[in-house]
């Protein structure tokens, strides 16, 4: 079972809600894994939930909850498989020395949009992969293992090679996985660590 954290979001009218991408949820689903949806209102609960899941997914989004940093150390702290994307990352990266900037150069729509250049990735290696876009601010220095950067500089994947699976990516490998090989690839890597 993969575990997908919500984020808070607001809908047309104004209202506040928890909400989990379709695309995020249809990805993990393909792989015939159950989801849980974790919605950060009680660590104790969060916790008794992460321990019931073989992997979490720290999804994207605007707006970070005040249990996102214990979440993050609590499954850090035990070695569960865990995938950050865009917002997910970032606060990887700041809970581990992370330092973060505005930019404006990166907000496009969620296809295809620059290349990324990977180095002594555990997932790529060292290569060319293509991603999406769609962030306003970057991480320009983080503990974490810094293992692709855009052409431009901004740091777009990190790792930790000391636990099982602990990646953080800047783009969103949900919108891109059913067109683009490099974010399937990523997914059958953390898929793969549940194992």
């Amino acid at each position: 079972m993969i575990g997908i954290l919500g984020r808070l979001d607001y809908t047309p009218s104004g209202k506040e809600a928890y909400i989990i991408y379709k695309s995020l949820f249809d990805m993990v689903h393909s792989y015939d894994m159950e989801v849980i949806g974790i919605i950060p209102n009680s660590i104790k609960k969060i916790k008794d939930i992460i321990d019931m899941c073989d992997g979490i997914i720290l999804s994207g989004g605007s707006n970070e909850s005040s249990y996102d940093n214990e979440i993050i150390k609590y499954i850090y702290d035990n070695n569960i498989p865990c995938l950050g994307i865009c917002m997910g990352m970032q606060e990887m990266c700041m809970l581990y020395g992370g330092v973060m900037k505005d930019i404006n150069n990166h907000h496009s729509d969620l296809k295809y949009a620059h290349e990324v250049v990977t180095k002594d990735s555990m997932i790529y290696g060292n290569r060319i992969i293509k991603v999406n876009s769609r962030h306003d601010s970057a991480i320009i220095k983080t503990d974490l293992d810094i293992v692709g950067k855009s052409l431009d500089g901004v740091i777009e994947m990190v790792e930790d090679k000391h636990k099982k699976f602990f990646v953080g990516v800047q783009w969103h490998p949900e919108n891109l996985y059913m067109v683009s090989s490099d974010a399937k690839v990523l997914i059958d890597k953390f898929i793969s660590s549940l194992k």
